[in-house]
């Protein structure tokens, strides 16, 4: 009887004990925010056909064209690279003006790739009259560029990233994949291909945003960050789920959904946390993870060294050199393209 009467008080003890740590972390816990996935898989669709998706510009002002969130716009530099022709993939490289070395790093290497894809470099308008010039004859030589007429600085860069958009709208909505990408940035283009064609789908995709996902970012207040966030600019202490927007590859609707609500949403500067984090949030949108597909840093420098990866891959590192650039190129262009890489 003592023992069981031993075992009896053991268990309230215990469930007491519960109880305890359960209202303790209901009241006095840290206020840490948790991201609550809110699918159990993955929300994009794949078509099997022919897509017949067609970008609703009626359902646009009628100034829209010539409108960018609150500027009056026009595209002083703008080449129709897809000319009525049907990519798989429409490149989009967000530039500096004057990274002149990093654009030829990527035309000579990975963005050769012209099977299906047609690729473009994105700046805004400069004030400086000899690197206006030479930017009018890098496009005379290349026709790649598509420039806005917005100045090109860091609090500009909503404005670039919307411009991108309003690109893909109006001067190339056969494409059936938007991608996104920075100038210091390596993308396996070949096996890209099969990831689209094969793990995809040629026809495209609904609902897709595929991207480097990052959680519970911290807003940033030191006036030492040049990504300083004032708290009248954005008063919560941390970000939605959003995509730095080195790497993202985007279906047209999701294009079409975030250039129209960014169209008519307030102005605020990072675009990566506006664009892919707040408004993905508010349309309800999901972040496909690329990171399985981004080779790490080791994997990275035993390429630089003349190493081998053992997996295939579809994205490097970001904030690359052109030297790691090339190296990966010389990598790629000199193996097999790997036809599946989801394992």
């Amino acid at each position: 009887m003592t023992a069981k009467r031993n075992w009896s008080n053991f268990a309230v003890s215990l469930l007491a004990l519960f109880m305890v740590i359960a209202v303790w972390q209901v009241f006095y816990s840290p206020n840490i925010p948790v991201e609550i996935p809110r699918y159990t898989k993955s929300a994009y669709t794949l078509y099997t056909n022919t897509s017949n998706y067609v970008y609703p510009i009626d359902s646009l002002t009628e100034i829209d064209y010539n409108q960018l969130i609150d500027l009056n716009f026009t595209f002083q530099m703008n080449n129709l690279v897809c000319n009525e022709t049907s990519p798989l993939v429409l490149v989009m490289v967000h530039t500096s003006p004057k990274n002149f070395a990093k654009r030829r790093t990527i035309r000579e290497t990975w963005g050769r790739y012209r099977d299906k894809v047609k690729l473009l470099f994105v700046v805004g308008d400069v004030e400086n009259s000899t690197l206006k010039r030479k930017l009018i004859e890098e496009n005379q030589n290349y026709s790649d560029f598509t420039q806005g007429s917005f100045k090109d600085t860091y609090r500009n860069l909503t404005y670039k990233h919307v411009m991108l958009f309003k690109y893909v709208i109006y001067h190339c909505p056969e494409a059936r994949y938007i991608m996104k990408t920075d100038d210091d940035v390596f993308v396996n283009m070949p096996t890209m291909m099969n990831f689209l064609t094969q793990e995809l789908s040629p026809f495209g995709a609904g609902n897709l945003l595929f991207c480097n996902s990052r959680a519970n970012s911290r807003v940033l207040r030191s006036y030492r960050s040049k990504w300083r966030v004032s708290f009248s600019e954005y008063p919560a202490k941390n970000y939605p789920t959003y995509c730095p927007g080195w790497f993202l590859l985007y279906s047209q609707n999701v294009v079409f959904n975030l250039y129209k609500e960014a169209q008519k949403s307030k102005y605020f500067w990072i675009d990566d946390i506006h664009l892919t984090g707040t408004l993905v949030k508010k349309l309800n949108l999901v972040h496909e993870d690329s990171k399985p597909y981004m080779i790490s840093q080791d994997e990275l420098n035993d390429v630089v060294d003349g190493g081998n990866i053992t997996r295939p891959f579809l994205i490097g590192q970001p904030n690359l050199s052109e030297k790691q650039i090339r190296s990966l190129w010389n990598y790629v262009d000199s193996h097999s393209v790997s036809k599946n890489i989801i394992q």
